[in-house]
């Protein structure tokens, strides 16, 4: 299985995202510059990092370096919440005081699991993890800035009770394949931005090298090395995810959704969007609109309920 680099979905002014993940898929060997910060929040956890395989049970913290290769096995039943942030998002800090030791040194020399943290760290970390993700869960006013905070709340802790590890750590890759990927991620957004603005028309592999630049033997090297897929395969998905988004939300002809998301005809649509849920697009409208309309009715039913019963309670 190749290795892939990832580009987290996150915002260039404020490179941050958490999320909630399940244990029950596989995660294939990727990479990303930015830092992962990995905290078990029920069950048991297999991963492995620079091909180091590691358990992590509930309770437990691992932070993932930039640049270095992991991925996650199936761990069923268990749940983890994944934080990943650029150090941009600590642009206010140059270096730490006077000492000259930068963010990069910090997070890289430090001790990634809290198995080997002094006692009392981790029972730190973890409400200072749990309010970011509900912050941004949440995202109420203001919610930004909360994040932020906390995430300066969890630097200093680190940076005051986080022993460095014994063992010299350097990432799976260096600083300067890094600033090599910094070029190619800058090329693979300008793909991915072209394609978000011309997905609704037909869009051959070799217009697009032509607009990088490229040839479309390096263009297409370039594009699956850093993807871990082929472009045509990559379009598809993201005019189905597409499909998928409209389906799930609008109540329109399949004809329609179709043009919408860039396919040619409703035949290829339906021929692409079965082969990859395993149903037919009219079908997955039906039962996924059809079950968020009950739930909507379901819930305006329910709010209805208990505006009733605090008149009759005189509330």
């Amino acid at each position: 299985m190749s290795i892939y680099l990832e580009l987290p979905d996150v915002d260039k002014h404020f490179p941050f995202r958490s999320l909630i993940c399940g244990g029950d898929e596989l995660c294939y060997p990727h990479w990303h510059k930015e830092i992962e910060i990995i905290y078990v929040t029920k069950g048991r956890l297999n991963l492995g990092i620079n091909d180091t395989p590691i358990r992590m049970e509930q309770g437990e913290i691992q932070f993932i370096n930039g640049g270095d290769v992991h991925y996650f096995l199936a761990s069923p039943e268990s749940e983890r919440v994944v934080i990943q942030f650029d150090l941009n998002l600590f642009q206010e800090v140059a270096a730490l005081g006077d000492s000259g030791y930068s963010l990069r040194d910090l997070f890289t020399e430090m001790e990634h699991s809290s198995q080997s943290w002094p006692e009392g760290a981790a029972a730190r970390i973890i409400p200072l993890i749990e309010s970011i993700y509900e912050e941004d869960t949440q995202r109420r006013e203001g919610y930004a800035y909360m994040i932020k905070a906390r995430m300066f709340e969890l630097l200093t802790v680190i940076l005051r009770e986080i022993p460095k590890s014994r063992i010299k750590r350097e990432p799976k890759f260096s600083e300067d394949t890094l600033t090599q990927s910094r070029e190619t991620m800058e090329r693979l957004e300008r793909i991915f931005a072209y394609v978000e603005q011309h997905y609704q028309k037909a869009i051959s592999l070799n217009e697009l090298a032509r607009y990088m630049g490229f040839s479309p033997y390096y263009f297409t090297k370039l594009f699956k090395r850093n993807t871990g897929m082929t472009f045509v395969a990559f379009l598809n998905e993201y005019r189905l995810n597409k499909a998928k988004w409209i389906l799930l939300n609008e109540d329109l002809p399949m004809s329609a959704v179709a043009e919408a998301a860039g396919f040619g005809s409703v035949k290829t649509f339906h021929h692409f969007f079965k082969d990859a849920t395993g149903i037919s697009p009219l079908r997955y409208h039906k039962t996924i609109f059809r079950n968020n309309s009950a739930r909507m009715q379901e819930e305006s039913a329910g709010a209805d309920l208990y505006d009733r019963d605090i008149k009759t309670s005189g509330g």
